[in-house]
């Protein structure tokens, strides 16, 4: 191998450097928006507002859904897929299967209501190709943009979920290598935090926790992984491989149990006590329901369950859409349960939190957040090990930008959303809103004369942007805090209250004596 010169060698040195800090900021922006993710529910009904006295999907829906089926194309009666919006109402989605122009894949077109559980009354009413259309199907944009985020990085399909499993496979390598490097794991998990803020301090915190994080990055990197490689490379690789790239015909192998085709008229059986009936056998909340072919004697029904409690897998009943009479709990992946699909069934509720309730989603909140002070005082020890040359500077100035950056973009978002609200597109200015956040974001990092002016611009910044949204909230109709104690709406009051602590905390906290360096991971 020839000799490199010094020119080549400090060259090299600068773009592994770029590199390996560019990797672990995206790991922290993937880490820190799934954080915000976990909560995805409750940022949801906070945004949106609506008044929920009961869960709709526990309300009568049967006549709701008969009626909203006569005011449809016949044609869009093959499927109905049915859930609970962010208040008291519901989507009813009428659809059929048809090539998407857009795309040239077959796609879900039909017609979707908005109903009003407790009256039946359609408050929207849209048609086409519904996913295509997120403001169609969601009511929140502000909840949709930052679970996108997370998802695929507001990249287009299938980009962004590649890139996003390719982070999740660079994460498991960092746990494993870390899990290698500590030879004294079990007295690192107790490790104490030498005093001041020398570096062997900063090691010391990185240190301890990333020991305690390190089970849990392994369960976030391989599900998120598997999440985003499913649907992008295994599912298409066995659509091609074992049916001839028919993908409805995988689906209906892996998903979908046979039925005997019998088109033959015959009326749905009585929805409502379908759904009393599914909830005695499962007692999670019931989440979705499916008709498949509506009006026909070969007619099913399917029933989407929370976990029960002290369960983690998602529970799918299915009935005889015609008589009433249940069929058998359907497997998560074929027509008999086994290991596989159990695993398969594991890997969304174990990624998201989503298996015990309020309390599982605030120790992955809480596991988010340490995992994204283990990423960044990783960074931090990387520079600040080279601190001095010019070139370790500016990477460790970009690193104090994403860090605090992120956050006041994922608010300014917020901000873009609230104000969008009552006259214009959500779901055009969200987005938008986290960009002007970022690059503002930016222009604050790149002016500061040096880091030790930057944390307090950020700190104030982030303080003053928390502790407006609640009252933007209101300012834009939002629910007023006696409204939400009234109709014990506690999601409301939760979200307002945290933002209304953290601002605080940002606004008063103040700089410790004697530090050497701001990190941003504090």
């Amino acid at each position: 191998m020839s000799r490199l010169s010094q020119a080549q060698l400090r060259r090299l040195t600068a773009i592994h450097g770029w590199s390996g800090i560019t990797l672990g900021l995206l790991l922290y922006t993937v880490i820190a928006t799934g954080t915000a993710a976990v909560f995805g529910g409750e940022i949801g009904r906070w945004s949106a507002g609506g008044i929920r006295a009961a869960d709709p999907l526990e309300v009568p829906i049967d006549a709701r859904i008969r009626a909203a089926a006569t005011q449809v194309d016949p044609s869009h009666l093959d499927d109905i897929a049915i859930w609970a919006g962010e208040g008291r109402d519901i989507y009813a989605f009428f659809h059929t299967q048809a090539e998407n122009p857009g795309t040239g894949a077959p796609d879900d077109l039909g017609t979707i209501l908005r109903l009003d559980a407790t009256s039946g009354e359609v408050l929207e009413r849209n048609e086409g190709f519904i996913w295509d259309q997120p403001a169609a199907w969601d009511g929140s944009a502000l909840r949709r943009f930052l679970v996108d985020l997370h998802v695929q990085l507001y990249m287009p399909t299938p980009w962004g979920l590649i890139v996003t499993g390719i982070l999740g496979l660079a994460m498991m390598a960092a746990v494993i290598s870390g899990l290698l490097m500590h030879r004294h794991l079990l007295r690192d998990l107790f490790v104490a935090e030498r005093p001041g803020w020398r570096l062997v301090s900063a090691r010391d915190r990185h240190v301890l926790a990333a020991s305690w994080s390190l089970p849990f990055a392994f369960v976030l990197a391989f599900t998120g992984s598997f999440l985003s490689f499913a649907s992008t490379v295994g599912f298409p690789l066995l659509a091609s491989i074992a049916f001839g790239g028919d993908d409805e015909a995988m689906s209906a192998a892996l998903f979908e149990p046979p039925v005997a085709e019998d088109a033959t008229p015959a009326p749905l059986a009585d929805l409502d006590a379908i759904l009393a009936d599914s909830r005695a056998r499962a007692p999670g909340h019931v989440t979705f329901v499916e008709i498949a072919r509506f009006g026909r004697a070969d007619a099913r029904v399917h029933v989407w369950h929370d976990p029960a409690a002290g369960g983690v897998l998602y529970v799918t009943n299915l009935y005889d859409g015609a008589a009433g009479t249940f069929l058998g709990r359907q497997p998560q992946v074929g027509a008999a349960p086994s290991v596989g699909g159990t695993l398969y069934g594991l890997m969304y509720p174990l990624h998201f939190g989503h298996f015990a309730g309020i309390a599982s989603r605030i120790v992955w909140g809480a596991l988010g957040v340490a995992l994204c002070f283990v990423t960044l005082s990783g960074l931090h020890l990387w520079t600040r090990r080279r601190a001095g040359a010019a070139v370790w500077d500016g990477f460790a100035r970009s690193v104090d930008i994403v860090a605090w950056g992120l956050p006041l973009a994922m608010l300014a978002a917020a901000w873009g959303f609230l104000l969008s609200v009552p006259a214009a597109d959500p779901f055009v200015w969200t987005p938008r809103s986290f960009v002007a956040g970022a690059a503002a974001a930016i222009i604050v990092g790149i002016a500061a004369p040096d880091r030790g002016s930057l944390l307090p611009r950020y700190r104030r910044l982030l303080g003053m942007a928390c502790l407006g949204l609640p009252i933007l909230r209101l300012a834009a109709g939002g629910m007023s805090w006696a409204d939400a104690i009234l109709h014990r709406q506690p999601d409301v009051l939760t979200v307002d209250i945290l933002l209304l602590l953290a601002g605080i905390w940002f606004l008063r906290r103040r700089r410790r004596a004697g530090r050497l360096a701001l990190e941003a991971a504090e």
